[in-house]
């Protein structure tokens, strides 16, 4: 489902009850191997996101062509920018407050590694594993950290 903003929500029905977001796909995005932008658009095919990219004669390859996903609750590592983990630093910190164990074990833990990575001029990772949430909420969120540069593909900007 097209977001209005060059992206797509990937959603899957709810029953009767309307559509669920299942992730997210941010405007498309490409660069050639000098830096220069390349024109590129999605389009939606049956249930199939396409993305076109429209080389020309002044384009130097190889192209990278490499479009930000974010999804809902399943295992993997969630990059986040400077302005999404400068967001966590603070919601980190009111989620740890409250009764839950499992917000304030994980909400704590976030907010200190979101804060460290604000006040370094980094972003946060974090490796996402529900099922070990029964066991230790900390252990949910193990393999969180920070990173710069190029790491997660160059996404912490």
């Amino acid at each position: 489902m097209a977001d209005g903003n060059g992206g797509y929500d990937i959603v899957t029905s709810a029953g009767g009850a309307g559509l669920v977001a299942r992730g997210h796909i941010d405007a498309p995005w490409a660069k050639d191997a000098k830096g220069n932008s390349v024109p590129t658009r999605y389009s939606l095919e049956g249930n199939t996101l396409v993305q076109t990219v429209e080389t020309g004669p002044d384009t130097a390859f190889p192209v990278v062509a490499d479009p930000h996903y974010t999804w809902g609750i399943i295992s993997g590592t969630v990059y986040f920018n400077k302005k999404e983990t400068k967001v966590l630093a603070l919601g980190g910190t009111v989620v740890g407050w409250l009764p839950h164990p499992a917000a304030v074990v994980g909400g704590r833990s976030l907010a200190g590694i979101a804060g460290y990575a604000v006040a370094t001029d980094q972003c946060i990772k974090f490796k996402v594993n529900p099922a070990l949430a029964p066991l230790s909420p900390a252990a949910a969120v193990a393999g969180s950290g920070t990173y710069k540069g190029s790491a997660g593909d160059g996404y912490c900007r």
